[in-house]
């Protein structure tokens, strides 16, 4: 439980990678704008781009921001997490 507490509020890592997952977050964000609203298809990417933009402002903190880092990565865990289980009960709702 310890070394799951020392990863989550771990210091910040720094702007470069908080940007690199900024990046990520607005690709699938773009991606979910066009395959999702556009051509009407699967709502996946949205998942993801929300759970990457909070791990990218986790690590765009200042290294003192060590407590509000840990809540950011849980936030973007967490809907990783309520993703997979839409994905295991309601698989429909995502897919289509």
């Amino acid at each position: 439980m310890e070394a799951v507490q020392r990863m989550l509020f771990r210091e910040p890592d720094g702007r470069r990678k908080g940007l690199l997952f900024s990046l990520f977050s607005f690709i699938c964000i773009l991606g979910w704008a066009y395959f999702g609203i556009v051509l009407n298809g699967p709502h996946n990417m949205l998942f993801l781009g929300i759970a990457f933009a909070f791990s990218g402002l986790a690590e765009s903190l200042p290294p003192s921001r060590q407590r509000s880092a840990g809540v950011l990565r849980i936030l973007g865990l967490g809907i990783l997490v309520v993703f997979l289980a839409l994905l295991i009960v309601v698989p429909e709702s995502i897919w289509g």
